[in-house]
């Protein structure tokens, strides 16, 4: 028998998940971020952290992650890799448009929103870098780190994938989701400014495969390109053809009953005026990627679309005789040493289920590796690490960097849940006009 409920609440994780797409001291406690000294090794050399030398990564994992290699419950292939090599994931043409945007923009103190010091006014596109250069001791240090952050977010310009959302608990496997995600950004794009009508920073259609019960079930989001508003969801049931707007502050609410969260995509999916940002340290940190070096931006019959492979993700539960908990991967991760700043997000929208975050993100590439999340009461419950790949075009000239899968851990109830873990990814630099409209929404099941 239908129940809309069910289908309300199974749905509208999925508009939300599109909006996500668009976006120190010894530890005293074991949610609190650590010191560490950098890691020295050879460049390409590779060992493996596990119970029988923890103390190796002592300073190098946040230390909720680290008593979890200490128990045995987790181990890692670490590969050392060469900074400046590992930076030229992004493309000389972002560098160069990195360093020519110093001095050219500024921040709105009361909302964080980025400013054309020109103008005064927020900017109708910038690409590269906003801030190249930062003083961490300006006190907006933090928030403008999350504008580069949120800039290497967007140099793909349009990118999409098939992937599963899985649930896992100490016996396994306990849900399944399958679904697609497409998203384009409007700002930070390699090859400059598109039209943009609506004034939007990004925007994302989803559609849920499997299983049969929610098949079909959509989700569009637009986030439009000033410092005040609020995301624009929706979702598309088809069995009762209608669209409902969702709240963007559901971005903390758990995607379908699993162990993960919307704003889990690339480790925080927000705008970065939803946020409060302070710096609250820095260090070093293994940082979960497929590969340090780049993948293959492959040319397809579409001049402007390019498929990249990927290596699957394959979790102990899947891999019979596998040490570590069920949700550990045993292959195709390696942890690369990098250096980086340890930031503190919360929100102020009384809606909005987290209180304090806390982001380890990279000082050069500006990824957020992991994230360790407290409730509104003050109480860690939660940490996610967050995976990305770079991909490369033939000549070298346009870059992108993806985030392909989420270990979302409760350590409140020992449960999981793993995001992404696709076997490929497109690249796509001109969706058709109208593709991300509710057209298409109320259409894609069709």
């Amino acid at each position: 028998m239908f129940h809309i409920s069910r289908y309300a609440r199974r749905a509208a994780f999925v508009g939300v998940l599109c909006a996500a797409a668009l976006s120190t001291g010894t530890a005293a406690r074991g949610d609190e971020p650590a010191k560490s000294e950098p890691a020295k090794s050879e460049p390409g050399k590779s060992w493996i952290l596990d119970s029988n030398n923890w103390q190796q990564a002592e300073g190098l994992l946040p230390p909720v992650v680290l008593e979890r290699v200490k128990k045995g419950d987790y181990w890692y292939k670490v590969v050392s890799v060469d900074p400046d090599e590992f930076k030229q994931n992004y493309s000389k043409k972002f560098w160069d448009a990195s360093e020519a945007n110093a001095g050219k923009y500024d921040l709105d103190p009361e909302t964080c929103g980025l400013k054309d010091v020109k103008t005064g006014k927020v900017p109708e596109f910038y690409f590269g870098y906003p801030f190249p250069k930062i003083d961490k001791t300006d006190p907006l240090a933090a928030c403008k780190m999350a504008w580069n952050f949120d800039a290497a977010n967007s140099m793909g310009e349009g990118q999409g994938a098939t992937f599963t959302l899985n649930g896992i608990d100490s016996s396994g496997e306990f849900k399944r989701i399958k679904l697609w995600l497409h998203t384009m950004s409007f700002l930070g794009r390699h090859g400059g400014p598109i039209d943009n009508p609506e004034n939007l920073r990004g925007t994302g259609l989803s559609n849920v495969l499997e299983p049969q019960d929610v098949d079909g079930v959509g989700g569009l989001t637009k986030r439009e390109n000033n410092w005040d508003s609020q995301d624009k969801s929706w979702f598309y049931v088809p069995a009762t053809r209608r669209v409902r707007r969702v709240n963007a502050a559901t971005r903390s609410d758990p995607i379908a009953g699993l162990d993960i969260f919307a704003d889990d995509l690339n480790c925080y999916g927000g705008k970065v005026e939803y946020y409060k940002w302070k710096l609250v340290g820095e260090q070093n940190i293994l940082a979960p990627v497929l590969s340090p070096k780049p993948l293959q931006q492959k040319k397809t019959s579409s001049p402007s679309r390019f498929d990249v492979d990927i290596p699957y993700f394959k979790g102990a539960y899947e891999t019979p005789g596998a040490k570590g908990v069920p949700w550990l991967i045993v292959d195709n991760l390696v942890m690369v040493p990098r250096p980086v700043w340890v930031i503190e997000g919360e929100s102020t929208d009384p809606y909005y289920n987290f209180g304090k975050v806390i982001m380890y993100m990279d000082k050069d590439m500006y990824r957020i590796y992991w994230k360790l999340v407290h409730n509104r009461a003050g109480e860690y419950f939660y940490n996610a690490m967050c995976a990305y790949h770079w991909s490369k075009s033939d000549d070298g000239t346009f870059t992108a960097v993806t985030p392909n899968m989420v270990v979302g851990v409760n350590d409140k109830t020992n449960r999981a849940a793993l995001g992404g873990r696709y076997s490929s990814q497109f690249i796509e630099r001109n969706y058709p006009d109208g593709y991300f409209t509710l057209k298409s929404l109320t259409h894609i099941s069709d």
